[in-house]
């Protein structure tokens, strides 16, 4: 989010539609890399959708020369869209990944969800009792 701040602030939106969709189409392939590895791996649960394995697998070899067509054609860009993905890892680590951390982090965590919660107009209701306005 932040480095999306940035590059609105710095860049033009041309440029960051671009990072964007490159993303986009890194993500809905990996996704779609997921789902023929669980049709292989795990040919047995429950799936309320399934479809014929032709048809990911039709999806990914365009997937792919789009892919590679892109790197090609415009790699800086590319490169860019990547470090965009990278700078989540930092993030996954101290918020997920690491289990025992300090209380400090902790209610820094929790005020930081707390007030994108309220910039977003997203705060889900706690079990507690509702505040008093």
């Amino acid at each position: 989010c932040l480095a999306t701040l940035i590059i609105m602030l710095v860049g033009d939106t041309y440029t960051l539609i671009n990072y964007v969709s490159f993303i986009n189409y890194l993500c809905y392939g990996v996704t779609i890399i997921g789902l023929i590895v669980l049709r292989w791996k795990k040919p047995k649960i429950y799936r309320p959708i399934k479809v014929n394995l032709l048809i990911p697998i039709t999806y990914l070899a365009f997937w792919a020369f789009l892919l590679i067509f892109s790197l090609y054609s415009e790699p800086i860009v590319c490169g860019i869209g990547l470090i965009i993905i990278l700078t989540g890892v930092p993030v996954f680590f101290l918020g997920v990944y690491w289990r025992n951390k300090p209380k400090c982090v902790n209610r820094l965590i929790e005020s930081m969800t707390c007030w994108g919660q309220k910039l977003c107009f997203v705060v889900y209701p706690q079990g507690g009792v509702a505040e008093e306005e």
